[in-house]
């Protein structure tokens, strides 16, 4: 009989050996087979005691754990073993405080599923109901709640879940979802305090437009490239197919559903295949945790953004620094971008602000305008779409506010596009690991008129307005321009606000 693999794929291994005193995934699966009385499968033991690894002083060593199965694994039922545990066993005995758990879905009703699941659960053992409240079930809110003060509430996913609280165990279902980074800011913000915080992010594969647990992906995968993980926060754990395999490879079929032989059979994907026979894509996504681009590509060529990245990178010191400003479509977000041009002659582009809606941007600039006489990394210069822009309302309050506008419209908008294109493919660009700006960049569309291009806000794959502000700052600082003060490294006050 074909066993599915014990063993994702891929991995970040671990730092040492893991036993019962440097991981707490045994203890994990201890509660499943003597409380709960479902003992774990396989590869849900081993993710288990991978993922619950501790540092030495006894806080988990990732901070983000995040695990791509394909569907129909016991994925559901790896989530609920872990709620269990965090709210009745592991947060009373090493939190020093009632654990405080928040699950979301891409909607409330997937969120309440799971959270029925545990509830459930939970119920049916004597030795945990005794311990509980009852649960609450009002105003589209469900909270399980122990007589220690211990809570479990979900909500859905959105910018605003998650503000003013905070929590101990973030759990998100298909991360797969998350086409902007907007509720992952604000949830993942929730566990920054508690030094026992840990978020868990479960998903299939994505395609283009999951713009959130691609980049998070893609850092784990660089790494793991550079033979560098031990000081990886991020754990990735994926059992997927290889690339480019064969629909009917039951090899693959076992390295992307590790239940298979256990709760799940080749039958079963068998038939699943046939269903969808059509819809490849489809099957290769769910059934074979494989990443498929469904979309269009972007406008800029598709892995010349990650090629040009330089943990390393800064301006020359002294160098001009030209910033921009721009705003995504429907006013949720506004960027700030600085570029500079290095010592080795290549330019230096950098996301310095991002933050929800538009009114932080003034003061935000006015705080570091020059003082006279002085000098800072700033020369009060700001470029910003001259028209036609969500920008450019902002133009007459920039000017009374002290700000000198550089104002970019006409042929400089199709210019300067194709300037940072060349300037980005022939490797004159290079930036820092930013996955705002990573992400825009990768799901900006191009818009035409005649022979002029230029990066459109509103039909791209996420929020555009990074790439744009990047963009904006690279024509102004490619323009033969006085020189100005110092660079943004100089001076003490220069900070990176990215909330």
């Amino acid at each position: 009989m074909l066993r599915g693999s014990e063993t994702p794929r891929l991995f970040t291994p671990p730092r040492r050996e893991l036993t019962p005193e440097t991981s707490l995934g045994f203890e994990v699966c201890d509660f499943a087979e003597r409380v709960l009385k479902t003992p774990m499968l396989p590869w849900q033991r081993w993710f288990l005691v991978h993922a619950l690894e501790l540092n030495e002083d006894g806080s988990f060593r990732f901070k983000t754990v995040l695990l791509l199965v394909a569907r129909q694994n016991g994925k559901t039922h790896l989530a609920r073993v872990l709620l269990l545990w965090r709210l009745f066993v592991d947060g009373p005995k090493r939190n020093g405080h009632p654990p405080r758990i928040l699950g979301a879905a891409q909607t409330l009703s997937d969120a309440e599923d799971t959270w029925d699941e545990v509830l459930d659960l939970a119920e049916s053992r004597p030795a945990l109901k005794k311990r509980m409240l009852r649960p609450e079930r009002r105003n589209g809110k469900r909270t399980i709640r122990l007589k220690s003060g211990a809570r479990y509430v979900v909500r859905p996913l959105k910018r605003e879940a998650g503000r003013g609280q905070t929590i101990d165990l973030l759990f998100l279902d298909e991360l797969r979802e998350h086409r902007s980074w907007e509720a992952w800011d604000a949830m993942s913000s929730t566990t920054l305090v508690p030094a026992r915080s840990q978020i868990v992010a479960a998903s299939n594969a994505g395609d283009a437009r999951s713009v959130v647990l691609r980049e998070l992906r893609d850092g784990c995968i660089r790494a793991l490239g550079d033979d560098d993980t031990t000081g990886e926060r991020v754990g990735l754990f994926e059992w997927s197919a290889p690339e480019g395999c064969d629909l009917n490879d039951r090899e693959a079929w076992a390295q992307a559903n590790p239940a298979l032989g256990h709760t799940l059979t080749v039958d079963d994907l068998a038939a699943k295949l046939q269903e969808k026979r059509s819809n490849t894509a489809g099957f290769r996504t769910e059934n074979l945790c494989q990443w498929v681009t469904v979309l269009e590509p972007g406008y800029f060529p598709e892995g010349a953004w990650p090629a040009s990245l330089d943990s390393q990178s800064r301006p020359a010191e002294g160098a001009r620094l030209s910033l921009a400003l721009d705003v995504s479509w429907d006013r949720a977000r506004s960027h700030l971008v600085v570029c500079g041009q290095r010592a080795d002659g290549r330019w230096h582009v950098e996301l310095v602000a991002s933050r929800p809606g538009t009114e932080w941007v003034i003061p935000w600039l006015v705080e570091r305008l020059p003082v006279e006489g002085g000098a800072g990394w700033w020369d009060g210069r700001l470029v910003v779409q001259a028209r036609g822009a969500p920008a450019s309302a902002l133009k007459d309050d920039l000017t009374a506010a002290g700000v000198e506008v550089i104002e970019w419209g006409g042929p400089e908008l199709s210019a300067g596009t194709g300037r940072f294109y060349d300037a980005l493919v022939q490797g004159r660009i290079t930036h820092l690991s930013q996955p705002v700006l990573a992400a825009s960049v990768r799901g900006a569309k191009d818009k035409a008129s005649g022979d002029a291009t230029w990066i459109d806000r509103r039909n791209s794959v996420g929020d555009a307005s990074p790439s744009i502000a990047a963009v904006a700052a690279f024509w102004d600082a490619t323009r033969p321009t006085e020189d100005a003060p110092t660079s943004v490294y100089d001076n003490e006050d220069f900070e990176l606000l990215v909330l």
